[in-house]
């Protein structure tokens, strides 16, 4: 496993965790993208990884997890503060990898020929509507797969003309980088990103 965060504007409001839970161990992990940019943004996701971490640890799958934060954060945020996510958990001795994906960019499972299955959305973005309810999704994962889980500031960063990275071209470079080590792999993403973007600041975490 390997993740990285790289903030725009000092502090980031998107957020990655990792925990092994239960007996046989699992390991669950998430990826949040709060709306906005900045200091607000972060001090809602700190709030709302408090807000997860909570049934993570007790062991509820994902799309619980999910269902139990998305209302309280409703109740508690203004309408234009929600976030996407994805969260999964994985059983290393079988495979299992159980999530659910809220709004968020879908999730990439590269075979091991390099062949990519989606991950897609399993619901809406958390805190965005009263009483959201998430759908249980599941895959299995083989020995040398590459799960790549990502925000949309890797998509949607513009290159000088005003093109957008997209979600296509992501893809392509993930496919082309899948036999490099994992901090390899991340580093070139980061390089042809900033190739891309011609080195400009980041728009977005």
């Amino acid at each position: 496993l390997h993740a990285s965060n790289r903030a725009s504007r000092v502090v980031s409001g998107d957020l990655y965790s990792a925990v092994l839970r239960g007996d046989p161990a699992e390991v669950a992990f998430m990826v949040i993208d709060v709306a906005g940019k900045g200091v607000a943004a972060s001090l809602l996701t700190a709030s709302l990884e408090a807000l997860c971490a909570g049934p993570i640890e007790a062991g509820f799958t994902p799309h619980d997890t999910f269902d139990r934060v998305s209302s309280r954060l409703h109740k508690r945020t203004p309408p234009e503060k929600y976030a996407t996510a994805f969260l999964g958990t994985l059983e290393p001795s079988t495979g299992r990898l159980r999530y659910a994906n809220v709004g968020h960019l879908p999730g990439i499972v590269l075979s091991r020929d390099g062949q990519p299955r989606w991950l897609a959305r399993t619901g809406l973005p958390l805190g965005l509507l009263p009483g959201n309810t998430y759908t249980p999704a599941e895959v299995g994962l083989d020995a040398g797969d590459l799960l790549v889980l990502y925000t949309d500031g890797y998509t949607e960063a513009e290159g000088p003309g005003g093109e957008e990275y997209g979600q296509d071209r992501f893809l392509a470079t993930c496919t082309g980088l899948r036999s490099r080590t994992l901090p390899t792999f991340a580093a070139s993403l980061d390089a042809a990103l900033e190739a891309f973007t011609g080195g400009a600041a980041l728009s977005d975490d």
